[in-house]
Order: C-alpha cells, then sequence, then structure tokens
C-alpha cells in the first residue's frame, strides 16, 4: 500500500512511518519546524513540506491508500505568541489535507486529535462527553474533528480520529521544551538536575508510550470503521511525582523534584481515558504499562544524545 504520513518526521509521525515501512510505500512529509529527517528509516520517502500547501498534498495523496494526518501545533504553549498560526496549521492544514483525500479517492484518513479536549469533564473521559474547548489549542483540535464529520456526511470522505494521551518515548529529542513530561524529567535526572514540576506534583496524566499509539493507528487503517473518533491511552493514572520518583529510582538517583507554582492557565489537572469504545470498535488496548514504559525510556536516552534545553 501507499501511505502517506504528515508530520512524518516528528516524535509520533516518525514511529507511524518507521512501523508501516515494513510493508508499505510510505511518504512522509513534514515541514521540519517539529521534526527531523534523521527520526526515519533509511527506507522511508521523505518529503520537506507543508499541510499549508494544497498543492504539495494532491500530488503527494495521488495513489495513495490511506493517510495517517499527524503534522500539527502540539503543544499549547506553542499557541502562546501566535495563535493563529497555531490554528491555521491544525484546523486549516487539516483541511487542505482532507481535500486531497477528497480529491484522490483515499480510502481514510487516520489523524491525530487531544485528550485536552477533556478539559473541565469528569473523569475518566469517555467519547460520548460533551467538550468545550478552553485553549486555542483545543479549539484548534475540536476544530477537526467537526471538519471530520462535515467531510464524511458531506462528501463520504472517511476518518477516524485518536485522542492521545500524554504520549512519550522515541524520536522527542527535537521536540526540546515541548517534549512530554516524563521524557523531560528523565533528561533532567540524567543531567544532574532537579525537576522543575509546577504545583505540588499530586497533578496526574495518563500516560501512553507510543509504541500503544502506534498500535492503535494500525488498528484504524485495519477496521472497517468509516468516520469515528476514539481514546488512545493507557486507563491508568499517575501523578508527576510518582513519575519523577520512578524515574530517580531507575537512573540510581535520589534527586528530588523542584515544586513552584503553576504559572498556566486553563492548566488540566488530571487526566484518564476510559478507552472502551476503542476497545470494543477497533480492539485496542494499551499494553505497554508505565513502569515498562519508563524502563525502556531510561535505555533509549541512555544511548541517544540528550538535547541542551535553553532556560526559559
Amino acid at each position: 500500500m501507499k501511505i502517506l504520513v504528515t508530520g512524518g518526521a516528528g516524535f509520533i509521525g516518525s514511529n507511524i512511518a518507521n512501523a508501516l515501512g515494513e510493508d508499505n510505500d510510505i511518504v512522509a512529509l513534514d515541514d521540519l519546524s517539529l521534526g527531523v529527517a534523521a527520526n526515519l528509516s533509511a527506507n522511508i520517502r521523505f518529503v520537506k513540506g507543508s499541510v499549508m500547501d494544497p498543492h504539495l498534498l494532491q500530488e503527494l495523496c495521488k495513489d495513495c491508500d490511506f493517510v495517517f494526518h499527524d503534522a500539527a501545533k502540539s503543544s499549547s504553549p506553542m499557541f502562546r505568541e501566535n495563535p493563529s498560526q497555531g490554528v491555521d496549521v491544525n484546523a486549516i492544514g487539516f483541511m487542505n489535507v482532507m481535500e486531497s483525500a477528497k480529491k484522490n479517492n483515499v480510502r481514510k484518513v487516520i489523524y491525530a486529535s487531544s485528550s485536552s479536549l477533556y478539559n473541565g469533564s469528569s473523569m475518566p473521559f469517555n467519547e460520548h462527553q460533551f467538550v468545550s474547548p478552553r485553549s486555542f489549542y483545543e479549539a484548534s483540535f475540536y476544530c477537526r474533528e467537526v471538519l471530520a464529520r462535515s467531510y464524511y456526511l458531506e462528501l463520504g470522505v472517511k476518518s477516524i480520529g485518536l485522542r492521545y494521551f500524554s504520549v512519550y518515548g522515541p524520536n522527542e529529542a527535537h521536540k526540546g521544551k515541548f517534549a512530554n513530561n516524563i521524557t523531560q524529567f528523565i533528561w533532567d535526572v540524567m543531567a544532574g538536575k532537579r525537576p522543575i514540576v509546577y504545583g505540588d506534583g499530586t497533578q496526574t496524566r495518563d500516560f501512553t508510550h507510543v509504541s500503544d499509539v502506534v498500535n492503535a493507528n494500525v488498528l484504524a487503517l485495519k477496521s472497517g470503521i468509516d468516520y469515528g473518533i476514539y481514546n488512545v491511552g493507557s486507563g491508568v493514572q499517575t501523578s508527576f511525582a510518582s513519575v519523577v520518583r520512578a524515574i530517580s529510582e531507575g537512573l540510581g538517583s535520589d534527586i528530588t523534584p523542584i515544586y513552584l507554582t503553576n504559572p498556566i492557565k486553563n492548566y488540566v489537572q488530571d487526566t484518564l481515558a476510559d478507552t472502551t469504545l476503542a476497545r470494543s470498535s477497533l480492539g485496542f488496548e494499551a499494553k505497554c504499562r508505565l513502569e515498562e514504559g519508563i524502563k525502556r525510556a531510561i535505555a533509549y536516552w541512555r544511548n541517544e544524545k540528550v538535547p541542551v534545553i535553553p532556560a526559559n
């Protein structure tokens, strides 16, 4: 099969492209603003370009069976200086992908959404809950979901949206200060630095290893489902304090965090995925428990160059 992966040199996109590249013809599109071509295996065709270029997307979607759309401004802090740019990339870029898929009869688009849409909802989060975005970041992903439904109902473009929950794993070095908290905590402890935690460390996340995210994407490809939105998480919530403690123990360190007053507006305090729908519809169930995921991450970063992140 021929498959286009947008954001293909980024963190999640490169993991998807590399996994699918073993048996398929993969084209990875990335503007390298949040990715590096070195994340990709040698058998992946890399194209430097943006989802904001509809003509390029049209060309790359020719004869494509599937599109995995993971290009995005993928962190809320990325929206602070220029919200309109972030919304353009996440919403207009998504429309460009859907238009190209429609015109080229792509069988299905599988796209990234965000668990941050549940901000303010009761846990565990499930797909039937009403969501009301509180930030430009959340609104941009909500736009994707609304547009996907419209493209399906009006034009028959098939798609599956996956609401990712706090993903961590290999190929995050290029993200620097935007990398997952687990990854940044590992970098800090390896460097002998005390990780900075906002608040008292009791806030929680449903941390999800990228291998489980890749599996969810593959299951979405293989499914006969024409349209849907599904949570991709582990179904387990863990406090930041617990994560730092596990990382310190795994690295043989006695380093403890520095706790600071949280300066972030509309901060998501806790997340927990209800994956019942993903399990019943896609057959998805997270396999990598956090303890194993942290061990894998520590082993990976011991063999990789850890980026130097400038102090803010």
